[in-house]
């Protein structure tokens, strides 16, 4: 079934082609991908707090981490998605920081699965952050119950977790990973150990809700690259887990954090326009190392700002666009594989 869905589809359209590695770009593009090929050993682009390019509630130059909606990327190529729900009373809303924006955690959800109903070779990681900054005392100690309950309620859409989980177990399906616990359902994993260092980790782990079975997890989420120095840091931790994911073995994953700003507001809020920076020079670099690999690797989960997307207007002038590169790149990423 996987080979005639792909045989149509190259009729529609054409391959891009990495190497010997022969990847379809966009919709489906895992649909020339092995059943047998372990889900740690792919590269997979991500867009990091990728509801922020629905819209945010207030205007305000901050938060704005993407331009293309959930829809959008998912349709150029993103198959993992960072979500950031606070429970508002009794309903999942996903925010950045205290930004909320203009889509509920279900709305989101929703989404997703209406693109792997129609793309059943696919399937997307959704990395959860439990966004606790405008919730009161007892939203926070509710969030974990409606979480776990939300997602029992997706049955088997929902991904039983195990370190070598294959792309023949999770086609068509959504693998829930979040960095704050929930309860109520077998689905999914929790990630433990992420730290927000330079060099990022080689000690976290991704713990199963079904079995409490473990996987390694080297990671890379070094947020704030505010000045040169750091910034050389930021580019030296990305490279580094970049090498680590190749070099991973059978069951290790690996996730790795393009995203960042280069700039705050009041030395607290993070700037819209410094992501837009961050994302113009740190892009270019990156793509720069995928490209000079002539043969096909694993990079992991690479999670990225302005995914999908090469030039996004800001700054003093809208007719001078960033070159944040963030189309070029996600294909580069997929096609690694």
């Amino acid at each position: 079934m996987k080979h005639s869905i792909c045989f149509f589809i190259l009729l529609m359209g054409s391959v891009l082609v990495y190497g010997q590695a022969h990847v379809w770009e966009g919709n489906r593009w895992m649909c020339l991908l092995d059943d047998d090929r372990e889900i740690s050993s792919l590269s997979i682009p991500g867009a990091h707090d990728a509801a922020t390019g629905d819209g945010l509630c207030i205007k305000i130059g901050l938060g704005k981490t993407q331009h293309l909606s959930i829809a959008e990327q998912w349709d150029s190529g993103v198959r993992a998605f960072d979500l950031r729900p606070a429970l508002c009373d009794t309903v999942l809303h996903i925010y950045h920081g205290s930004l909320r924006t203009k889509t509920s955690f279900s709305e989101a959800i929703d989404v997703i699965l209406s693109k792997l109903s129609a793309n059943p070779t696919e399937f997307a990681i959704v990395l959860i952050r439990h966004e606790s900054e405008s919730e009161n005392g007892m939203e926070k100690v509710n969030w974990p119950r409606f979480m776990g309950a939300y997602i029992q309620s997706l049955g088997n859409h929902a991904v039983v977790f195990h370190p070598h989980l294959t792309l023949g177990e999770v086609r068509g399906k959504i693998l829930i990973l979040t960095r704050n616990s929930y309860y109520g359902t077998d689905k999914g994993a929790v990630v433990t150990g992420w730290n927000h260092s330079a060099d990022g980790t080689d000690h976290a782990r991704i713990i199963s809700y079904a079995s409490s079975e473990a996987a390694t997890l080297h990671m890379q989420d070094y947020y704030a690259p505010t000045n040169k120095e750091k910034r050389l840091q930021k580019i030296q931790g990305v490279s580094r887990m970049l090498d680590v994911a190749q070099g991973a073995g059978r069951g290790v994953w690996t996730i790795n954090f393009l995203s960042g700003y280069s700039s705050t507001f009041l030395g607290t809020a993070a700037t819209t326009l410094g992501y837009k920076c961050n994302a113009t020079w740190l892009h270019s670099q990156v793509l720069d190392i995928v490209m000079s690999n002539t043969i096909p690797r694993s990079y992991g989960i690479v999670f990225m700002d302005f995914v999908g997307v090469d030039k996004v207007r800001g700054g003093m002038s809208h007719w001078c666009p960033f070159e944040v590169n963030g189309s070029k790149l996600l294909n580069a990423i997929i096609a690694s594989n």
